[in-house]
């Protein structure tokens, strides 16, 4: 089963969108308190795109829909590297700290990571189906 071969960058991917869910929720929290987000933004609309995108992570894995699946895993990366891109070239004022800067970019760096495991596990059972 996909799920297996998978194991590794699906725990990274997963990983990533639960822990940008709790930054999210963390911020939309904080701002009903009447303090500073964790970052430049917070929002419970996230926080369902990524409970959808955990959900088609693992759905596409068990029916078998390995390119579906990678695309996924690419949508991931491209906003985990945009957010580092955001948390490398806004002002450093809109984090409440430096700490929390690069909090959020080592919780978006699982999104790489997971990916480019994913294309690791793609091209090495294409080598296995060519021999």
């Amino acid at each position: 089963m996909l799920t297996e071969v998978y194991k590794k960058p699906l725990q990274f991917m997963v990983a990533h969108a639960s822990l940008s869910a709790v930054w999210n929720v963390a911020g939309v929290w904080l701002l009903s308190q009447g303090k500073s987000a964790l970052g430049p933004t917070a929002s419970l609309t996230t926080v369902a795109v990524l409970a959808v995108l955990i959900l088609l992570y693992i759905v596409t894995l068990k029916k078998g829909y390995e390119k579906t699946f990678m695309l996924l895993a690419f949508v991931g990366a491209l906003a985990g590297s945009l957010t580092i891109y955001g948390a490398l070239t806004k002002d450093p004022v809109l984090w409440p700290s430096e700490f929390w800067r690069y909090a959020g970019m080592a919780v978006n760096a699982l999104a790489l990571v997971g990916f480019f495991l994913a294309v690791k596990v793609f091209f090495q059972r294409r080598g296995e189906r060519v021999k």
